[in-house]
This record gives structure tokens, sequence and C-alpha cells, in this order.
């Protein structure tokens, strides 16, 4: 339980950073997705995009399109 709270402090505090320097945040789920609304391939710079360890996946979704929870 202590690794998932740890993992949720850091995912809030990431979001928070992307908050401060101007990006809009639309939601955040869980410890693995944070949906920001941000031009097409502008993600914000408080995230390492990748697939390693640390680093989180982007997806882009188009205007209108419904994000279900779960859904990567």
């Amino acid at each position: 339980m202590s690794m998932v709270a740890e993992a949720s402090v850091r995912h809030w505090t990431v979001a928070f950073k992307a908050v401060q320097e101007g990006h809009t945040l639309v939601a955040l789920r869980n410890v693995d997705q944070a949906i920001f609304w941000t031009p097409p391939g502008a993600p914000p710079s408080t995230y390492r995009i990748g697939t390693g360890f640390g680093e989180v996946k982007r997806k882009f979704v188009e205007s209108g399109e419904t994000i279900l929870e779960g859904d990567d």
C-alpha cells in the first residue's frame, strides 16, 4: 500500500507542476493516467514520454471523442 501511495503522490505532484506551467488538466485518474488539454504533439514538459521505467505513454484524442475509465 505504501508503494501505491508514494506513486500517487508523485503522480499528483507532476500533474500539479504541469498545471503551474500553464497546461489544462482535464482529469487525474489513479496512478497511471493524467489527461491534459494540449495542442497536438505538445505534452507537458513535466512528464518523460516513453515506455521505460519512470516514463509515461502519450495518446492524443480527437475533440469530442470519449475517454473511457481505464482506457489506454
